[in-house]
């Protein structure tokens, strides 16, 4: 194996790795011999089938996979040799491959992950927030709920009129050319903006049921939508039924019915414990917060380029992922994802490089995470999903790339509460030594 590294960067490193020629011929009378042995050949006996017939037949299979084996398996064998920690997987190019010479030879393309050593992060002092709910948040809680309990009742009504539930139908064309991803049918909507996208609910408002309305409606060419920027869109819509829908009384019948409360007052009380731990978990969300971009600005460091890519990967399908639960269409919502790069580049690079300062404050400080938590927080998981979910988390989290993926996530997580409990301590002690005792309170007076 002939290397040789090239140096693009601080960070960057190509290799360029040439096979000789035995170690090839090795690899492929290895597969050859190992595929002799597991197929068979019409007229001849198992294990017997000539060298020349496999080649025929199988050739460029078994050429596909020894590439990728001895790629794989010089390419962890050059790292290691070099001493070279990638941050990310490198890139693989096969520059020349020829077999029957034999000849191979690709490159490897990757970022080191930096060395860092973090400074000035044990002196930081944050207060512990005081969280108080007001009674309307709770009355907002309990009305979400009742809300949530409501049913839908059909209406003797002619006309839609805004805020209504309908079963309606819809599909947008472009002349007479159907658009794609726009058709829905016998779908119960509400007539709401915060429902309905693309001013359906404007266009929806004011139909009469049981007859198919065609409204038209222009959109800009910057539209988030690909498939309708810049057109004038003609809607063809149907509503076949009106519902409203029936709350149900705000009362001790109805906190019974939510579980083990006896009365209002209790779901009240249980109401505001949950607004008051979501309230405090998301002020700690935003002290953790805090304390790590003051770090990053004391720790100025370069990011790696495969770093921020591979985070803006995973942001543009997270994007993608919460447009779709919103109703939108998964080819619209990646669309949609891919137009905010530049945002989504500037939320990568900050969270590539947030993660690579709290695994090296989590190094520092010894912070490890047991195979028992890690089992413990999937049997959560587990647990919390359900139906096809619940075995498709099994699934995920039965391979251990993914639990090794859930574990850095959980040494982060304890990295971060380390630090803020260490800051809201150090901020307790500063506060109470600046107070005067009750002593010396007496003497003054």
């Amino acid at each position: 194996m002939n290397v040789n590294i090239e140096t693009p960067s601080a960070l960057r490193r190509k290799i360029t790795i040439e096979l000789e020629p035995d170690e090839i011929k090795r690899e492929l009378d290895r597969a050859y011999n190992q595929l002799k042995r597991s197929v068979q050949l019409k007229g001849f006996r198992p294990g017997r089938a000539p060298r020349n017939l496999l080649e025929r037949f199988f050739g460029d299979q078994v050429r596909g996979d020894v590439i990728q084996k001895l790629q794989k398996e010089y390419t962890d064998k050059a790292l290691e040799e070099n001493d070279l920690q990638p941050v990310v997987e490198p890139e693989l190019v096969t520059e020349e491959s020829d077999l029957k010479k034999p000849q191979v030879r690709f490159t490897a393309t990757f970022d080191l992950k930096p060395q860092i050593e973090v400074k000035d992060y044990q002196d930081l002092k944050v207060p512990k927030a005081t969280v108080e709910v007001a009674e309307d948040q709770v009355g907002q809680a309990l009305e979400r709920l009742c809300e949530r309990s409501g049913t839908l009742h059909k209406v003797e009504r002619r006309v839609v009129q805004p805020g209504d539930f309908v079963l309606a139908s819809f599909e947008a064309f472009e002349g007479d050319r159907p658009l794609p991803n726009s058709k829905f049918e016998e779908r119960i909507v509400r007539v709401s903006s915060d429902e309905l996208r693309h001013g359906l609910d404007e266009l929806l408002a004011g139909t009469e049921i049981g007859s198919e309305v065609r409204k038209s409606r222009s959109y800009p060419a910057d539209y988030y939508e690909r498939d309708i920027a810049g057109k004038n869109v003609e809607w063809r819509m149907k509503a076949t039924d009106i519902y409203e829908r029936v709350l149900p009384k705000l009362d001790d019948e109805f906190a019974k019915d939510q579980g083990e409360y006896q009365s209002l007052a209790e779901l009240r009380a249980e109401m505001r414990r949950q607004l008051e731990r979501r309230a405090g978990e998301e002020a700690d969300a935003r002290a953790r917060q805090g304390l790590l971009d003051l770090i990053i600005e004391r720790n100025p460091l370069e990011v790696p380029e495969s770093l921020v890519a591979r985070e803006q990967r995973n942001l543009e399908l997270e994007t993608a992922t919460a447009l779709e639960a919103l109703g939108m269409p998964r080819e619209a919502a990646l669309e949609r994802a891919r137009q905010e790069q530049e945002d989504l580049k500037a939320k990568a690079e900050k969270r590539a490089r947030s993660a690579l300062i709290v695994d090296a404050i989590a190094a520092q400080e010894n912070v490890e995470v047991t195979a028992d938590e890690v089992a413990e927080r999937i049997a959560t998981l587990v647990t919390q999903g359900g139906g096809h979910q619940r075995e498709r988390l099994a699934d995920f989290y039965s391979h251990q790339e993914n639990r090794d993926a859930l574990a850095q996530v959980m040494r982060r997580e304890k990295t971060l509460d380390r630090l803020l409990s260490r800051a809201q301590a150090a901020d307790e002690a500063a506060n109470s030594s600046t107070e005067p005792s009750a002593g010396a309170a007496k003497t003054e007076e």
